[in-house]
């Protein structure tokens, strides 16, 4: 076996068991993996992202349910928004894929892990989110608006969203921080598999995927959602918020590094 799918395989199993206790499906690592070390074209890596996003958080979820750490309810009033946002995402990165390149769903990916890094920070600094306990109170409007940002990221960058469901969650839904992981992973369970057939619907790529992936299609997938669903009970039991948060962080920041190389490198 090739030491560079020796070391994505690595890779993928870590961020699975890492991120599963942020609310994130790991795709701002799994994207870059796929495409980056394996060499995937990125349309091609924005779907696998999307099927192992989809194994994080169903086996995070699971974890999180046992727990009773997330809102059913919630999550299914949220995918209502989420999940046309899915569909409107997978739209347009095809469209700026095709017409433009895929530079620009490179910068778009910069764009919003950045934003996602400085909400976290901000939370870091906050003395009243140290705890992780909830640091608002539902504001609908917003919150809503913020989750169909999250859908649509999912279907344009092959995230999943939970960065942005995470920090919508914290900022405008009031759940603490571990209630808020949960009902992430409740929304990208109900919104990743509507941007997993709007890709292979709209750009066709199912069939590449599968001659690239070959007998780990279904293997690594199904290992991911056990590695998740073990990291998601460890850490609610035992990490602390502030920890979660500064692994966070540690992650999104090492993203946004390969990124801005990536389009340094192609604008220069």
């Amino acid at each position: 076996m090739d030491s560079d799918i020796i070391l994505a395989i690595f890779l993928i199993f870590m961020t699975g068991l890492i991120f599963s206790p942020l609310g994130l499906g790991g795709g701002v690592i799994f994207m870059p993996i796929l495409h980056y070390l394996l060499g995937w074209d990125i349309k091609i890596a924005i779907l696998g992202s999307l099927i192992l996003v989809w194994s994080v958080a169903m086996g995070s979820q699971i974890a999180h349910n046992k727990k009773g750490l997330g809102n059913l309810n919630i999550a299914k009033r949220g995918s209502i928004v989420a999940i046309p946002g899915a569909v409107l995402g997978t739209i347009i990165g095809y469209l700026l894929i095709e017409i433009i390149s895929d530079i620009t769903i490179k910068i778009m990916a910069l764009s919003i892990v950045s934003w996602i890094l400085y909400n976290a920070i901000v939370r870091m600094m906050n003395k009243d989110d140290i705890t992780g306990e909830s640091i608002g109170e539902m504001n609908e409007k917003y919150w809503l608006t913020g989750v169909f940002f999250g859908g649509m990221s999912s279907g344009l960058l092959g995230i999943g969203g939970g960065g942005i469901f995470v920090t919508a969650n914290r900022k405008y839904g009031g759940f603490d921080s571990k209630s808020s992981a949960g009902t992430a992973f409740m929304l990208a369970a109900m919104v990743v598999p509507t941007a997993i057939i709007s890709h292979i619907i709209i750009d066709g790529s199912a069939f590449e995927l599968y001659e690239q992936a070959t007998r780990y299609a279904i293997i690594i997938p199904f290992l991911v959602g056990i590695l998740s669903f073990s990291g998601a009970k460890y850490a609610i039991n035992y990490l602390p918020a502030r920890f979660i948060t500064t692994l966070f962080i540690l992650i999104i920041s090492l993203t946004m590094i390969k990124y801005t190389q990536e389009i340094i490198s192609i604008l220069s």
